[in-house]
């Protein structure tokens, strides 16, 4: 639970950031480009907290067997 909060606060913060950039450029591939990294963190995020998920319940099993 605690390092879903800087992470959750850091992916806010890049996405608000970026908002701005995203709305005011008209070429297209610098577009393309930005949503992509936007896609990439998020995606990210997502990723680590299904990880540290797996880990806790991993860990937990790991504690209960050595007991």
């Amino acid at each position: 639970m605690k390092h879903r909060a800087p992470a959750f606060i850091a992916t806010a913060l890049l996405l608000l950031f970026l908002a701005p950039y995203i709305w005011k450029i008209k070429a297209v591939p610098l577009i393309i480009l930005l949503v992509f990294g936007v896609v990439l963190v998020v995606f990210d995020f997502i990723q680590n907290n299904k990880e540290a998920r797996k880990f806790h319940v991993q860990q937990a099993s790991y504690e209960e067997e050595s007991t």
